[in-house]
């Protein structure tokens, strides 16, 4: 990975879990984040079209975009849930680490690559910590029974949310090959604007319209950094393997437990942040992997 992409990796790190922590700490979670959704895509429309002009589109162009929709789409429905019924040091690590794990796996199944011997621990790490995150205690009960833990709702949200994060990454690498980083965003965006308005509107408008009064500063904020911080990654996807840039954007996986625990109040906060240390030390360990 060169030096250019590595940095923009790293900030878009910052700027995901930053955003999550919005989220996070929002009333109503949907209506936040199809606001957030909507303000991204107004604010990046100029920049897509320009880039469609500049470029064209092709039907294959359209095709792939109209599947990222669709993903992210999918994404924002399943994180928006998984903040409604769990913790963000619970959700936010045990979703970003799932996602880094099962990104080398499929890509051996579906696109014939191999997994090194360094690749192998970096997975192994990533599970152990993504173990390590929901235990409520270190009593041995709880540490011969681990999967036991897995079992909750949120749990269980983060990781299909993690599922979803392997297939939007591995399309949209793909989907560089047709569509600029702006453009691609442009579509992902327009996926949650689309996929979410049977769930906020199912209360009448009545939790949009409060969000926007208590928080439309924020949903606005987070409608900028979320999308500049897929474009950072998407940018980075243009000169390195998505094998390697998916690994190193997860460091934020320990800033977002720490938000939680620190600024949220979450309890059971050390074994949230120790877990998130051996997810970081796994994706870190994913992408120096040969």
């Amino acid at each position: 990975m060169t030096a250019v992409a590595f940095a923009l990796v790293l900030a878009s790190a910052v700027l995901h879990a930053t955003w999550n922590f919005l989220l996070k700490r929002s009333e109503h979670k949907v209506a936040f984040l199809w606001s957030m959704a909507l303000v991204s895509f107004v604010i990046f429309l100029v920049p897509a079209a320009v880039f469609i002009y500049r470029d064209g589109m092709s039907w294959r162009g359209i095709a792939f975009g109209c599947v990222t929709a669709l993903l992210h789409g999918a994404y924002g429905l399943a994180l928006a849930r998984g903040y409604q019924l769990g913790d963000l040091s619970i959700v936010y690590p045990i979703a970003r680490g799932m996602g880094t794990a099962l990104i080398p796996l499929a890509a051996v199944l579906l696109l014939g690559e191999s997994i090194s011997v360094w690749g192998g621990a970096g997975i192994a790490l990533v599970v152990l910590g993504v173990l390590f995150v929901p235990l409520q205690s270190l009593h041995p009960r709880d540490l011969r029974h681990p999967v036991r833990n897995m079992g909750g709702p949120a749990t269980l949200m983060a990781i299909l949310t993690g599922v979803l994060i392997t297939c939007y990454s591995l399309w949209d690498k793909k989907a560089l090959d047709y569509l600029a980083p702006v453009t691609v965003n442009e579509f992902s965006m327009a996926g949650y604007a689309l996929l979410m308005p049977p769930l906020v509107f199912r209360e009448g408008g009545s939790a949009l319209a409060a969000e926007w009064r208590d928080r439309g500063l924020t949903i606005i904020a987070a409608g900028i950094i979320a999308p500049l911080g897929y474009v950072f990654v998407l940018v980075a996807l243009t000169t390195s393997q998505v094998s390697y840039v998916a690994p190193a954007r997860e460091v934020g996986i320990v800033l977002g437990a720490i938000l939680g625990v620190v600024l949220l109040g979450e309890g059971y906060g050390r074994n949230r942040i120790v877990g998130s240390l051996f997810i970081v030390a796994g994706v870190l360990t994913l992408g120096l992997a040969p």
